[in-house]
């Protein structure tokens, strides 16, 4: 499934978790496995989105791409630089906005670019000249406790997009959005990933949102998590009108069937 070196390569990455032993047998570890020989790539300029039930490893892969946890086997890398083990190599988005109380909205903007070593004034200077277009104009000295939750969301995404890896990393960015803000962002962020030459990864549990910002959808297995399916999508503004129009209902079907099935079976 993978395609070449360039962009982000994985190659049957595994993992495996100790779980406590029973009642009878207290000292009796045993593992579970995760995610099972797991490949995909991801070109420049595209974004991959991954769909597949709760608790099959959907975050943990994130995690071993982002350095913070260690596969038991497998390689991921990004312009055939690796990624085992070494956090900081992609830009990382968790489920959690995670801003600082402390910091206003610029400054949490600003601060992955900073910890990343840029300095403070060429990390803000871009950050300015990106407010607008993440519907931050007015909200530049705002506090984190006085915005609304899609708008802490686009202040974690303009972190994530002004950190300067070349491999972006989204885990659930929407998900705790209600269901209206996260339908206006869809399509906001649809434009901000479009224009992203970087390769980016998406998890999500929207199906509708993985056809409409994907150009590529994979669906895992339950647990030990394989992939099971792969849509190929059309272009950005192709997916917009599908959207508009209802018209990706038939693709969504076949997701929908691979992750019912969650067997190979269910593949187009």
């Amino acid at each position: 499934m993978t395609e070449g070196a360039g962009g982000l390569v994985v190659e049957r990455i595994t993992h495996a978790y100790r779980e406590p032993g029973s009642r009878r047998s207290p000292r009796r570890e045993r593992l579970r496995t995760v995610l099972n020989g797991v490949s995909l790539s991801v070109a420049p300029g595209t974004l991959t989105a991954i769909l597949g039930p709760s608790g099959c490893g959907k975050s943990t892969l994130l995690r071993i791409l982002a350095g913070l946890e260690q596969p038991a086997s497998g390689t991921a890398t990004v312009d055939g630089e690796s990624l085992i083990g070494r956090p900081g190599g992609v830009a990382y988005h968790p489920q959690q906005d995670a801003l600082l109380p402390w910091l206003s909205a610029l400054d949490n903007a600003t601060l992955g670019a900073e910890t990343c070593g840029e300095d403070r004034a060429g990390a803000r200077e871009r950050a300015r000249a990106l407010l607008g277009r993440f519907g931050l104009d007015d909200v530049e000295r705002a506090w984190p406790d006085e915005l609304s939750g899609g708008m802490r969301q686009r202040v974690a995404l303009l972190r994530s997009t002004l950190m300067p890896q070349s491999c972006l990393v989204l885990d659930e960015p929407l998900g705790a959005l209600d269901a209206l803000t996260r339908r206006q962002l869809q399509f906001w962020l649809l434009d901000i990933t479009a224009s992203d030459r970087r390769p980016t990864l998406l998890v999500t549990h929207d199906i509708e949102e993985a056809l409409l910002l994907a150009d590529r959808v994979l669906v895992l297995s339950p647990s030990p998590a394989e992939i099971v399916h792969v849509e190929d999508r059309p272009g950005p503004a192709a997916r917009r009108r599908e959207r508009e129009d209802g018209a990706d209902h038939v693709a969504a079907r076949r997701v929908l069937a691979a992750l019912e099935t969650g067997t190979r079976e269910g593949r187009a």
